[in-house]
């Protein structure tokens, strides 16, 4: 009798904790390199610019964007799945991150990450001599 409750107790907090927990997707990620930037696009679909979050903290780049779910009625059959969107990447510690730029356009979500000037390929000249 005691282990069941113990066992109650113990799903009881597994839920509650579950319920605490925002559920995020992971948007597909395309990434791109220039001699001059790192181009990361994000496919959000449903997100508005002004429910988007970039953070640059340390060495971490996070995006965040927020749906907000505009269907009329309540759904009879769904087949998408609608939801809030989350995803982190390293950066290397020498950007700029006052820099970094982002633009939104029909749910994609396009961020250029500017190369630090010594990782930008230099063209060395050949002096005659």
């Amino acid at each position: 009798m005691a282990t069941e409750k113990k066992l109650a107790k113990k799903e009881q907090a597994d839920v509650v904790r579950r319920e605490e927990k925002p559920e995020y997707y992971q948007p597909a990620v395309d990434i791109s390199e220039t001699s001059e930037a790192l181009i990361l696009k994000y496919d959000m679909p449903g997100v508005d610019k002004g429910d988007v979050e970039i953070t640059a903290d340390k060495n971490t780049l996070a995006v965040v964007g927020n749906v907000k779910s505009e269907q009329p009625g309540n759904a009879v059959y769904q087949e998408t799945r609608i939801g809030n969107y989350r995803r982190e990447f390293t950066i290397p510690d020498d950007v700029d991150t006052n820099k970094i730029s982002a633009e939104m356009n029909d749910g994609v979500l396009t961020v250029k990450i500017p190369k630090p000037e010594k990782a930008k390929p230099k063209r060395i000249e050949i002096k005659s001599g």
